[in-house]
């Protein structure tokens, strides 16, 4: 694990920045991932919001056992009330110490229902055509995913997988908050300036201190990227939800100023025919 840990960064997967690759070798965040995320109000808003497109799809499914594609499963936090109301899940996190928890969560009850995969986000190739009837991507996991080719690489991949008609739930969060946070102007003028410049960093993309991390990566995405990354895979957005700031909820009064309002953006988009 230790030699794995400390491979230079030239060696690093498609996709996965340094921060990334030491954010999944970290068995602590893994074990106290639930801990620390207790009481968030996005992990329960969008934990109902699967639910609730999962159940209309079982609804609809003539026969057989629905497939759901959970994407940076993490600890299982939405897979494990999936299996348990009648899906095969399969889970795929790039933390061998996340799919651990989920083991241990899953050795009684829906276990059997549940398939776990060590995979990267950005080299999906491994998944079947036209297997999956539900696939999500929650918690800005696809943020996580460093560089726009991979990202729409992943978004490809996760179409191709997905049966005609096979729905697609994601959430990224909103860049457009940066401009009222302290020092955001500065920040964002100087971030814009510097991916004209520096062709490997992007409009949107982030570094920053995170629990013990000094360089976490993540991409902060605006609107119209992600309509436009979801349209370039296939998808059609059928449900576009809004966030507030404190992502508790859907913003009110969303058609006002909503790049600058919100807190980021879940769309639920289904493969085109």
């Amino acid at each position: 694990m230790d030699s794995e840990l400390n491979r230079p960064t030239w060696q690093l997967p498609p996709g996965v920045s340094r921060g990334t690759w030491d954010y999944v070798h970290r068995d602590s965040i893994a074990t106290e991932y639930d801990t620390f995320h207790s009481g968030h109000p996005l992990l329960e808003f969008d934990r109902r919001l699967v639910l609730e497109v999962a159940g209309k799809i079982r609804s609809d499914k003539a026969q057989g056992v629905p497939v759901a594609l959970d994407l940076g499963c993490g600890t299982g936090r939405v897979m494990m009330p999936l299996a348990e109301s009648g899906w095969r899940v399969l889970g795929l996190d790039l933390s061998q110490s996340m799919l651990g928890e989920v083991r241990s969560k899953s050795s009684s009850g829906a276990g059997e229902s549940i398939g776990l995969v060590r995979g990267n986000l950005a080299q999906l190739g491994c998944l079947q055509d036209a297997s999956v009837d539900l696939a999500y991507c929650l918690y800005s996991s696809i943020g996580m995913v460093q560089g726009r080719v991979h990202r729409r690489g992943m978004l490809r991949h996760i179409a191709r997988s997905l049966q005609v008609g096979g729905e697609f739930i994601v959430h990224v969060h909103n860049r457009g908050t940066w401009w009222f946070d302290p020092g955001g102007v500065r920040r964002g003028v100087g971030d814009w300036i510097r991916s004209r410049r520096d062709k490997s960093w992007e409009f949107g993309d982030r570094v920053y201190a995170y629990r013990g991390l000094p360089s976490m990566y993540l991409h902060i995405f605006s609107q119209r990227e992600l309509r436009e990354d979801l349209r370039q895979a296939g998808f059609t957005i059928r449900r576009w939800i809004r966030l507030n700031r404190t992502s508790s909820g859907e913003l009110r009064l969303g058609w006002y100023l909503p790049y600058f309002r919100a807190g980021g953006y879940i769309a639920v988009a289904r493969k085109s025919q």
